[in-house]
């Protein structure tokens, strides 16, 4: 299997080295990489966790075939009992989403989209996600323009995605802050603008959002000092909004 970078989608990659704080703070299942073409440094599941994988999911048909040799057939009272209890959360979630809440609406999207507790549907999945978008829920706002961006499961709209990546982004996630200054770099859905496109990675750079901080540096040959001081002191003060936000919430 070949190891693509996940910011530009090059093949051009190598193993890095191991960082001195990740030495003890790095899962040991996972390498780091970096790209040779854009500089981004990620990390890949390593072979010794695949072998893992491999020795657990054997483990498991083992442990279930054996389960099932001895198993007793359960009560179906019981088993009824317990089957209601997601049945009744998935109500009152559709309750709470009724009444315009984001989280219940956002949660509900998700539940659609896997089928879990509801059947799959993945209008009725899209349908919820928007609303939760337009009832300011930051995660769907950011899955929604990613969507849209990508154009995974929706029509490929740049300029709409732009509109829900920048919400996401101005409340504070990271991943929309990273999204957002791909497109400002590369001028998709927004006009080119260089030192909004750093603003935005140097935003996400401060969440560790893998890939921000060189793609951030790499533009600061294109900008002027001026430029930079301004776009950094933007970068300051909507990195405040979220926390003044959540100070002033009642």
């Amino acid at each position: 299997m070949f190891t693509k970078c996940p910011t530009c989608g090059s093949l051009n990659v190598r193993r890095s080295s191991m960082r001195a704080p990740e030495a003890s703070a790095a899962p040991r299942l996972r390498s780091p990489y970096r790209c040779r073409d854009c500089g981004a440094r990620f990390w890949v599941i390593s072979r010794r966790a695949s072998y893992l994988v491999g020795l657990t999911a054997i483990a498991a048909v083992l442990g279930a075939f054996v389960w099932n040799l001895g198993n007793v057939p359960e009560d179906p009272r019981r088993a009824s009992e317990r089957a209601a209890v997601p049945v009744e959360s998935v109500a009152d979630t559709i309750k709470r989403a009724e009444r315009y809440d984001p989280v219940a609406e956002y949660k509900l999207a998700h539940l659609y989209a896997t089928g879990n507790g509801v059947e799959g549907n993945k209008r009725d999945a899209q349908k919820w996600l928007e609303r939760a978008a337009e009832h300011g829920s930051t995660d769907a706002q950011y899955e929604l323009g990613n969507a849209l961006r990508e154009g995974s499961g929706v029509v490929q709209d740049y300029e709409h995605a732009a509109r829900w990546l920048e919400l996401a982004a101005a409340n504070g996630h990271p991943d929309a802050q990273y999204a957002l200054g791909q497109m400002y770099h590369a001028g998709i859905g927004v006009p080119a603008d260089s030192a909004k496109a750093y603003m935005w990675f140097n935003l996400a750079a401060a969440r560790d959002v893998p890939g921000a901080s060189v793609q951030r540096d790499a533009l600061l040959r294109s900008l002027t000092p001026a430029q930079v001081l301004e776009a950094q002191a933007e970068a300051r003060r909507l990195s405040r909004e979220p926390a003044k936000r959540a100070a002033s919430a009642p």
